[in-house]
């Protein structure tokens, strides 16, 4: 596998497990297309490489598959998470200060040009204020 494709993998790998972990069990397609919203449908991976990750987490223990019919519904399991909290941390700390940085340019901005904010932002900021109001509920956050 090539460096460029093994990286896209580990990315779905990881935002699979953050999506199974956010939402619960999920059969393939809910996940897929929540990946597909969560990446805004800038990289839409292929359906095919979606359940190829996901069969090869369920075997080496980082998910369940419990087969419902024609579906497969799948499980975060204890070592999924220890898998995602050891492969995600370094990426998250990088990104959520880009994300501080970026939205306090647009706090700096809407100053000058309220309505710069389209429909969508803001629906996904709104969503990013709900998780950071569940952090400074659980005082996982300053200034709780």
């Amino acid at each position: 596998m090539s460096s460029k494709k093994k990286k896209k993998s580990s990315f779905l790998k990881i935002l699979s497990l953050a999506i199974l972990i956010s939402e619960g069990d999920l059969h393939g397609y809910a996940l897929y297309k929540k990946i597909i919203y969560h990446t805004h449908m800038k990289w839409v991976p292929s359906i095919g490489t979606v359940y190829r990750v996901l069969n090869e987490m369920a075997r080496e223990g980082l998910i369940e598959k419990k087969v419902m019919g024609r579906k497969s519904v799948y499980k975060i399991t204890s070592k999924g998470i220890e898998y995602y909290i050891e492969n995600s941390i370094a990426s998250v700390t990088k990104i959520t200060g880009i994300l501080a940085t970026t939205l306090n340019a647009y706090l700096n901005i809407m100053v000058e040009k309220p309505g710069i904010i389209n429909e969508e932002l803001r629906e996904r900021l709104e969503i990013l204020y709900n998780v950071l109001l569940k952090y400074k509920s659980k005082k996982l956050i300053k200034g709780s």
